[in-house]
């Protein structure tokens, strides 16, 4: 029986023998986060929450204080995600 939707192929897996905070600095946070880079990405995607969740708690209390501090924070925010993404100092 052909199934509706085919499965994707498995990204590439390592797996490591090191402990959990070591792997994931070897593998790169937002590799081992989204890409599941060895067995420890669900605990670094819950870290990655986590720090998603404190950013965005941050920008929103910010905004109830004055709005001009929160378009500041997000303007920030954005700033890293461009230097990032640009000269990968996350350990993509």
């Amino acid at each position: 029986m052909n199934e509706r939707i085919p499965r994707r192929k498995a990204p590439d897996f390592r797996d490591s023998e090191d402990g959990l905070i070591s792997s994931i600095i070897e593998d790169g946070f937002l590799n081992v986060a989204l890409d599941d880079a060895n067995q420890y990405g669900p605990h670094a995607m819950i870290v990655f929450l986590g720090i998603v969740s404190l950013l965005t708690g941050t920008v929103l209390a910010l905004a109830m204080i004055n709005p001009l501090l929160s378009i500041g924070a997000v303007a920030l925010l954005l700033v890293a995600f461009v230097l990032q993404s640009r000269f990968g100092f996350l350990g993509d």
